[in-house]
């Protein structure tokens, strides 16, 4: 038996793989198989999980430590952990507190004791092979402390392609494009009658860069600057004007990121350039800063975001409004300036595209469909640029958001 895990940087989903009969989609968050990857903790030993995280941060005031998109950290060599109440937590620890809770709930449902585990990875974790191997090796040892004693991992967009190849009758070429949260992953596949076996991948690419990489751009040029991101200080007996240094910018624009600036150097640096401000407009926003991060109000910052960068998906502008005692922002943002802010990151989302045709010698003109799934697969600026590059009538959408775990799935059925 097996649980075949979709862990994404949103969104998580399960199904068991029982030794005989079908795979069986677990129900993890009330009646719905999808289970938001949020963590929240407002008290040691403590913990919940997707909607049910939202709630009790509200409930609680924000005290505690909220936790999303967990995933971004695990190629990051500099990534040492954070501190929850008192206890240093490394990037295996919350997975495996994510992973654990998974495995209780999908025994709960179907009264087993299941131990082994099929992991989705993306095609990527980084460009950087043994940053790769890191990230993989952390998600290893999360499943290990959450209990499970064999552990398999498999490409997302293989999984996403085995998955849709049950409805391919005849041999094609098939460009799986899995657009998450947090990556953007491409295999380029050929199905036919048979078997399934490595050498049907013609290519696989992928990059960090997907949902949470537009929402960055909407908060780096329109609501950052409402944060102090723009903010000027002269440091006493100095003439040299200093910036509002980069690597906070980074930061402060990173859903993952941001709910861990609540760290002693980062706060005690704010309070110091406060005071330096050169001009008191400077000072207020860099206040409101302060405050985002004293009360950390991260999460509610980017679900505002999401929700500015959908509406700007239909309409053709868009009003980004938070308020908060200390905060205080209405920012109106123009789908035409907004598409401007993201074309770089689009573009080098396509540029990983075409590696696979790069590995295979193959060209677009070769591909018989192109296989949408995830989220941002519905973003209007990718999906132009896909239909430029293919022609509309070979795009399909194909179970957006369970695909990948129908195919951990069949991948796990065919370990058994």
């Amino acid at each position: 038996m097996y649980y075949a895990v979709d862990f994404g940087t949103s969104n998580s989903l399960l199904t068991f793989v029982p030794e005989h009969g079908e795979p069986v989609p677990i129900p993890l968050d009330g009646s719905g198989p999808v289970l938001r990857s949020l963590l929240y903790t407002p008290e040691q030993h403590r913990w919940y999980f997707g909607t049910e995280a939202i709630t009790e941060y509200g409930l609680h005031g924000g005290e505690g430590r909220f936790f999303r998109s967990i995933k971004k950290f695990l190629p990051e060599p500099s990534y040492g952990g954070t501190t929850v109440f008192g206890k240093t937590m490394g990037i295996s620890d919350l997975v495996a507190v994510f992973l654990s809770e998974l495995r209780r709930r999908a025994d709960a449902f179907t009264g087993k004791k299941v131990d082994r585990l099929v992991l989705g990875r993306p095609a990527l974790y980084s460009l950087d092979k043994e940053q790769d191997r890191l990230a993989e090796d952390r998600m290893r040892r999360g499943g290990e402390l959450a209990g499970f004693k064999e552990i398999h991992f498999c490409p997302e967009p293989v999984a996403a392609g085995l998955d849709y190849s049950l409805a391919s009758k005849k041999e094609t070429v098939v460009l799986i494009a899995d657009f998450g949260g947090g990556t953007s992953d491409f295999t380029l596949l050929k199905f036919h009658q048979g078997g399934f076996s490595d050498k049907d991948i013609l290519g696989l690419s992928g990059v960090f860069l997907a949902g949470d990489a537009l929402d960055g751009m909407l908060m780096r040029d329109f609501v950052a600057p409402h944060f102090g991101s723009r903010f000027e200080y002269r440091l006493p007996g100095s003439s040299n004007v200093l910036r509002f240094p980069r690597n906070l910018l980074t930061k402060i624009c990173s859903p993952a990121h941001v709910t861990h600036l609540r760290d002693k150097d980062t706060w005690e640096f704010l309070q110091g350039i406060r005071k330096f401000a050169l001009s008191a407009e400077d000072q207020r926003r860099l206040g409101q800063l302060m405050t985002l991060v004293d009360h950390q109000l991260g999460f509610p910052l980017f679900h505002e975001i999401e929700k500015t960068k959908i509406g700007l998906t239909r309409r053709p502008a868009e009003t980004f409004r938070m308020a908060y005692p200390g905060i205080a922002i209405e920012e109106p943002v123009a789908k035409e300036d907004f598409e401007v802010s993201v074309a770089p990151t689009v573009a080098e989302i396509m540029n990983e595209l075409m590696d696979v045709f790069r590995q295979s010698g193959l060209t677009p003109q070769d591909v018989d469909q192109v296989c949408l799934t995830g989220g941002t697969s519905q973003f209007p600026l990718i999906r132009a640029r896909i239909e430029a590059i293919f022609g509309e009538e070979k795009l399909v959408d194909h179970n957006i958001y369970q695909s990948v775990v129908g195919g951990l799935a069949l991948f796990a059925k065919g370990l058994t």
